[in-house]
């Protein structure tokens, strides 16, 4: 193996990681919204979409700290 092809191996496997990085993004902050059922069976107080959720539970969870 020359160093040519090691570093465009190893250019290769960076822009995939940081590819797949990027979806693992996109896809961890996807809203709920209201109408649609909640992903994390309504444990609003450990919900990392607690701020941007427009669910009644997570609304009583955000006003008044009680479990949705």
């Amino acid at each position: 193996m020359d160093r040519r092809y090691f570093l465009n191996r190893a250019a290769r496997g960076g822009l995939v990681a940081v590819l797949f990085a990027l979806g693992g993004i996109l896809v961890s902050r996807r809203q709920v919204v209201l109408g649609e059922a909640c992903s994390d069976d309504f444990q609003c107080r450990s919900c990392n979409k607690l701020k941007r959720c427009d669910l009644p539970e997570a609304e009583n969870t955000r006003n008044y700290g009680q479990k949705g």
